[in-house]
């Protein structure tokens, strides 16, 4: 096997996947590229956090992460509000509208899982999930 071909399989199965949830995240309103799907459900799994926690939670520089809130705040879906132990920083938590999206976020993405588990044994998804660690790792080691 050539060492390119697991570089291009990954980004030919990350642009499908975007391909595939794509509409799906439109249907229910959001932005796709701006990472407004990974943003509720981090927020809905492990609740309220500070912008620079939620930003490394969702892998997002700061900047980007402020704009995309910006424009969830204005959707209704996120508030912001003072942090009491730093009140430069602030806390981002889900209004009830981001926990009805959120949870509709978390639905499209068990269906996700169900597709790329399609007809794999556990042991065949265990064995890909430590390959792909430590694929994770050696990208890490670089950083």
């Amino acid at each position: 096997m050539e060492k390119n071909s697991v570089r291009k399989i990954l980004h030919r199965l990350d642009l499908e996947r975007r391909q595939l949830m794509r509409p799906r995240f439109l249907e229910l309103g959001l932005t796709v590229g701006e990472g407004q799907p990974r943003i509720l459900n981090c927020l809905l799994e492990q609740g309220e956090m500070s912008q620079r926690e939620l930003a490394d939670a969702c892998m997002f520089d700061v900047t980007t992460m402020s704009r995309t809130l910006d424009k969830m705040e204005k959707a209704g879906l996120i508030e912001r509000k003072v942090n009491p132990s730093s009140r430069r920083a602030h806390l981002i938590h889900l209004t009830l509208e981001g926990k009805e999206k959120a949870a509709q976020v978390q639905k499209q993405f068990a269906w996700l899982d169900q597709v790329l588990w399609g007809e794999l044994e556990e042991e065949e998804m265990e064995n890909l999930y430590k390959t792909l660690e430590k694929i994770e790792k050696n990208v890490k080691n670089m950083l």
